[in-house]
């Protein structure tokens, strides 16, 4: 009897170490704690399908990684009224479709970082009213779609690193309608064009990352009438910037132009330039 009582005790840890615990529905198997996080466990799902995750009460954090999910159906989210965080990382998911998210009107966070994602409906985001926080990086995007950020008025924090993009188009950020300053990553794509009203509309950006991008030189039209605390310009193929343009460039508090192919002349009228009007600009060669 003992040995019975004390094999369940060592199942029952196991279910519960650290607090955590197993939980079934929809045939669907996820890991839980306190906390109202939930883990997927079910590993042989590829396609969410409509209702497959809804009516958890209590689900405050959402986490589908490493599943090899290729697909997710309209309707799979419904009825997690708790639901704030919502991970949807490391799978094979190809496209957005609009009605997988719509109904997430309490969603701050959608993380869908290390998929395959080639296409997203223009209206895939509407009516996430309290979204701040969007990760689509290491997918395989060609373009920005405007109509994103349209009904997203929270959203203050935005990556699109490591995709395939080659240009920003005119007003391709101007739906954005944050109140506050936000951040804007768009690291390790292919941009090698930006247009002069890419972000025309906006007016206060907390940082505008362009790192490791094919950007060979810059006026700075692009970046006028903004506000910027932090623009990342690393990592570029970027030798000189022609000395009329420098105030329109280094608009920010503090420019980070390392890691650029610079030739020694620009880059001492650029120290010199910085002295002069008290401007912060970071650098090392390439």
């Amino acid at each position: 009897m003992h040995k019975i009582l004390c094999l369940l005790c060592v199942v029952y840890l196991l279910r519960v170490s650290a607090n955590k615990t197993t939980f079934e529905k929809n045939g669907i198997t996820f890991e839980t704690d306190e906390d109202g996080d939930y883990n997927l466990l079910t590993h042989e799902i590829l396609v969410l399908q409509p209702g497959s995750i809804a009516d958890i009460q209590d689900v405050y954090r959402l986490y589908l990684m490493e599943q090899k999910i290729t697909g997710i159906e309209p309707g799979t989210f419904q009825n997690l009224p708790s639901l704030k965080k919502l991970i949807i990382i490391m799978n094979k998911v190809q496209k957005i479709t609009t009605g997988i998210f719509n109904a997430l009107t309490n969603l701050t966070l959608l993380n869908l970082s290390s998929n395959l994602i080639s296409h997203i409906d223009s209206s895939a985001f509407d009516n996430l009213t309290s979204l701040e926080s969007l990760t689509l990086s290491n997918n395989r995007l060609t373009s920005v779609d405007s109509q994103w950020f349209e009904l997203t008025p929270s959203l203050n924090w935005i990556s699109i690193r490591d995709n395939q993009l080659t240009e920003l188009p005119a007003h391709v950020f101007g739906n954005i309608k944050s109140p506050k300053p936000f951040t804007l990553v768009l690291d390790d794509n292919k941009i090698a064009k930006i247009d002069k009203d890419a972000f025309r509309g906006l007016t206060s950006i907390s940082m505008l990352s362009l790192d490791s991008n094919k950007l060979k030189t810059a006026t700075g039209d692009f970046l006028e009438g903004l506000d910027i605390d932090v623009l990342l310009l690393r990592d570029n193929g970027i030798k000189c910037i022609d000395q009329e343009y420098f105030g329109a460039v280094f608009v920010a508090n503090k420019t980070d132009i390392s890691e650029n192919p610079w030739t020694p002349q620009c880059l001492t009228a650029i120290q010199t330039w910085a002295e002069q009007f008290n401007k912060t600009v970071e650098h090392e060669f390439a």
